[in-house]
Order: C-alpha cells, then sequence, then structure tokens
C-alpha cells in the first residue's frame, strides 16, 4: 500500500504568501534544501493544484535559473524524476 505524504510551507501566523504576494522569507538554506531534497526523493507521484504546479514547472528547466547550486540541480532532478498529477 502506499503512503500519502501531505506537506505544507506556511508561517507561523498561517500565510503562504507575505504581505507583497512574495514566498521569498519560505527560501530554504543549502542545509534545508539538501534534507527537503532528501525527504522527497521516495515520492513517485506528486499530486498538485494548478497553480501550484505552475511555480512549481519552473524546476522542469532549471537551467534557466540565473544562478544554479548543486542542492538545487539535485532538487530539479527529483522533481523530474515523479510523475505530476494536477
Amino acid at each position: 500500500m502506499a503512503r500519502l505524504l501531505s506537506t505544507g510551507i506556511t508561517s507561523l501566523d498561517g500565510y503562504v504568501a507575505d504581505a507583497d504576494g512574495g514566498f521569498g522569507w519560505a527560501a530554504p538554506d543549502p542545509e534545508v534544501h539538501a534534507f527537503v531534497n532528501d525527504l522527497e526523493r521516495p515520492i513517485g507521484t506528486y499530486l498538485l493544484g494548478r497553480r501550484l504546479y505552475e511555480v512549481m514547472s519552473a524546476w522542469e528547466d532549471v537551467e534557466a535559473f540565473p544562478r544554479v547550486s548543486e542542492v538545487e540541480r539535485d532538487y530539479a532532478q527529483v522533481w523530474q524524476d515523479a510523475d505530476e498529477v494536477v
């Protein structure tokens, strides 16, 4: 039987975006990013809403990012290896 893992990123007061609609406050440092990569590596399928998929689909072409770290390249591979259901 498959497991269902649900994750979400919010501030302590329950918001996802800041007052200007930005999400930069949630950018992880490299150590946290590597931890999340390892947490998500075994995931076979992501179940996403349309808006989140549109944001996350940027990981399909990570080379389009201005500067790409190794931990970001690793996450892009994790994302690309999984199926996405929208």
